[in-house]
């Protein structure tokens, strides 16, 4: 092809990157029948960070990470994913949360739908894209593109349109940009949150342990909470499962998490209603279209307001239970008045009760250097004008942020230069309109997912936005939060880590939908829900000549889904599992009947432990620790100490405990009972969560309950009572556990 477009009858499109966000652009542009589409994947794969199979090794992610939002953020209107073909792994049941190699399948199967195999060339890497006159057609400009395959072929094309979706986290920013390194600092890793995948990785090059050492991690944002927690978790299992080199390997280890800024670690299914007795997926509660103002719902973006400051900080707190003092960390609080910033969340199950065990310690602050000291490494920490160390660090990881630059070298800086391109910003490189689609300076040049956190429903509202202004050759118009002047002071604000810019300055996930939606004059698609209730999903906004039948089965999908968290309590076990984890202190009264089975109290402490699932039907996994000692009846003592397994089964939203084998108090020995949880309307009259169960264990017959009074997402005491009776059993055991305290430090 030469340097002009081939025909003049049909549109044609550039499109660079095959990630989801190039993938629904090309889809949106060849369902117009007016286009002709080629799309530039630099890799030999399509799905940009989600390019992953279940066992790749090399990817911008693990293969088993689960999306932040669930499968009815993560998709587009036409694919719905209970048409997705993900194996015998979803257990007959669609994982609500989709693993990262699950989202690729979703990608691959989606170009199989709606791209022809031609479309997208693999393997080659746009070097350069040019402005040039398309001289067949008068002054009007278009774009010369020289993509090179691995051999360093060169490949020039013509087209008058460019659409980059290349992905805005383009390249993890080095340690380097922000921390001084002195020296070489041999003995110890350091590497990107986005590279760690194992412990491992972290071991030190002349040794094969890390025991007693501190694992540095550097970062104040999600990325540095799920990393934290993510560490932490691989520390429990080694510690917990019955691998004794690991057990040596990491004993004593732990995180020290450097954050700027306190952050909120929530799990993926919060409270949807006042008495917690309701779990949603958190994005069903974040985006929930009755939460909104009555009336059209606009987005909102940029600098925040000190009265919607305070709101978010009060939303979230009640939504954690509370201000986040419990967990024995001031770096966790935010501070009151002026001094508070802006709300950070870290969407990290695991991370707070890892912070009040002890796992994760929380300094306050940034690193400024890290050295070496008599053969030891060393960091040093600045806060409130004051310098910390930290000592005996084994290795680091950072979670410093990513810079999208190098997305954007193909551009010609004058291209740039009218975008209002910044090199230094990391967060805002572009200041650009029409929700971060397009600018007026550069009509025929689009972005798709271009901003920080992009929501795959709002990459499809951009390519169908993009697509009908190019079409209808509209004007580039402009929100009033994206007026240049508001844009760069925004910018400026963020260099100057001003206290109101936003963790997400675009993230008004359901205002940019319902505004997109409005302005393309789309259908509205909410299946059994209101107008204006349920949860937000790109299969809610059909345009006239979409078929319906896959936003349909995601509409039912969905509503279903509502119905059963709201009705039956599904996910109130998962939500139940998470907050057991930790520590515990331990009373139990025992009272027995029957004089072959003595009375007694015991007080001790428990231990939830966190550890890889031993078998592979189960998601989520528990070894709990008990110990303590117990008096009789009679005034004599003895020590006591037992075991037990807790898992749970996304398949069957089932919480259930296990014995364990008496000469291996590590392996799960057979099953002790499910629980049954009571539905919220139940729960709402006992004024807390239950569940029953009951078991026959040889001759004797166990009847358990558990009230588990949760607050937020947490669980600060709970009682366990088994009545037991069989020939020589008839006693009742109560237990009583409460966090133990935690002074914040």
């Amino acid at each position: 092809m030469g340097d002009a477009p081939a025909s003049p009858d049909l549109r044609s499109i550039c499109i660079i990157g095959a990630g989801p966000a190039g993938l629904v652009a090309a889809k949106t542009f060849l369902r117009t029948g007016r286009c002709r589409v080629t799309v530039y994947e630099k890799s030999h794969r399509l799905g940009g960070i989600w390019a992953l199979d279940e066992d790749s090794t090399g990817g911008f992610l693990h293969p088993r990470t689960p999306t932040n939002l669930s499968r009815f953020s993560v998709g587009f209107s036409d694919l719905a994913w209970s048409s997705v073909d993900i194996g015998s792994h979803a257990k007959g049941k669609l994982p609500m949360f989709p693993k990262a190699w699950q989202a690729g399948k979703y990608l691959v199967e989606y170009r199989r739908r709606y791209l022809p195999g031609e479309v997208i060339k693999y393997g080659m890497r746009v070097s350069k894209a040019e402005k040039c006159k398309q001289l067949a057609i008068g002054s009007k400009e278009c774009w010369r593109v020289t993509a090179i395959d691995a051999d360093g072929r060169e490949e020039r094309a013509g087209f008058d349109h460019l659409v980059v979706a290349t992905g805005f986290f383009a390249k993890p920013r080095p340690l380097q940009h922000s921390v001084d390194v002195q020296g070489q600092v041999d003995s110890l890793s350091m590497l990107h949150s986005s590279q760690y995948r194992s412990l491992q990785e972290l071991l030190p090059p002349s040794s094969q342990s890390l025991a007693g050492k501190k694992i540095l991690l550097i970062g104040g944002g999600n990325s540095a909470g799920e990393a934290a927690a993510t560490i932490a978790s691989h520390l429990s299992n080694a510690q917990w499962s019955n691998d004794t080199t690991q057990q040596k390997a990491f004993e004593g280890c732990r995180v020290v998490h450097s954050t700027p800024r306190p952050i909120y670690a929530l799990p993926p299914f919060t409270p949807a209603n006042e008495n917690s007795t309701i779990f949603m997926p958190l994005d069903f509660n974040f985006y929930d279209l009755s939460r909104r103002l009555p009336g059209p719902i606009t987005g909102n973006a940029g600098r925040v307001p000190e009265t919607v400051k305070e709101m978010l900080h009060g939303v979230l707190r009640k939504t954690i239970g509370g201000d986040q003092s419990d967990l024995g960390a001031d770096a966790l609080v935010a501070p009151q008045g002026t001094e508070r910033g802006t709300v950070q969340v870290a969407l990290a199950e695991t991370y707070a009760e890892f912070v009040r065990s002890g796992l994760i310690e929380v300094r306050a602050g940034r690193v400024a250097s890290i050295f070496e000291r008599d053969g030891r490494v060393v960091a040093t920490m600045s806060h409130g004008g004051t310098s910390t160390e930290i000592e005996d660090i084994g290795a680091v990881v950072y979670a410093t942020g990513y810079s999208p630059s190098s997305a954007l070298d193909m551009l010609h800086p004058q291209v740039k230069e009218a975008l209002h391109y910044d090199e230094t910003s990391m967060r805002l490189p572009l200041i650009l309109e029409q929700w971060q689609t397009m600018s007026k300076a550069v009509p025929n040049l689009a972005f798709i997912g271009f901003y920080e956190g992009p929501y795959w429903g709002v990459m499809e509202m951009q390519a169908r936005l993009v697509a009908q202004h190019w079409l209808n050759d509209q004007e580039v118009f402009t929100k009033p939060y994206e007026e240049a002047e508001a844009m760069l002071d925004l910018r400026k604000a963020m260099q100057d880590r001003t206290l109101d810019v936003p963790q997400y300055w675009f993230g008004d996930y359901a205002g940019y939908m319902e505004e997109i939606a409005s302005v393309l004059e789309l259908q509205r698609n909410d299946g059994d829900f209101q107008e204006c209730s349920g949860a937000v999903s790109a299969a809610r906004y059909l345009a006239d000549s979409d078929d319906r039948t896959e936003a349909d089965a995601t509409m039912h999908d969905l509503y279903d889904t509502w119905q059963s968290c709201t009705e039956t309590g599904k996910y109130t076990a998962r939500a139940a599992f998470r907050t057991l984890q930790g520590n515990w202190d331990v009373h139990r009264r025992i009272t027995s009947h029957n004089t072959t089975y003595p009375s007694g109290v015991l007080t001790g402490n428990a231990s939830f432990q966190f550890r890889s699932p031993t078998d592979a039907a189960f998601d989520l996994e528990y070894l709990y620790a008990e110990s303590g000692t117990f008096t009789l009846a009679n005034g004599a003592t003895m020590n006591a100490s037992r075991r037990y397994v807790y898992r749970y089964s996304e398949a069957q939203d089932r919480l259930s405990v296990w014995f364990v084998k008496p000469a291996h108090d590590l392996e799960v020995d057979y099953l002790f009972h499910d629980l049954t949880f009571a539905p919220p309307a139940e729960a709402d009259d006992a004024g807390h969560h239950f569940a029953k169960a009951d078991h026959l264990c040889v001759k004797d017959m166990y009847w358990t309950e558990y009230r588990l009074p949760i607050k937020g997402i947490a669980l600060h005491s709970f009682q366990v009572e088994h009545k037991v009776k069989g020939p020589d059993k008839d006693y009742v055991s109560f237990t009583d556990y409460r966090r133990p305290e935690k002074s914040a430090v």
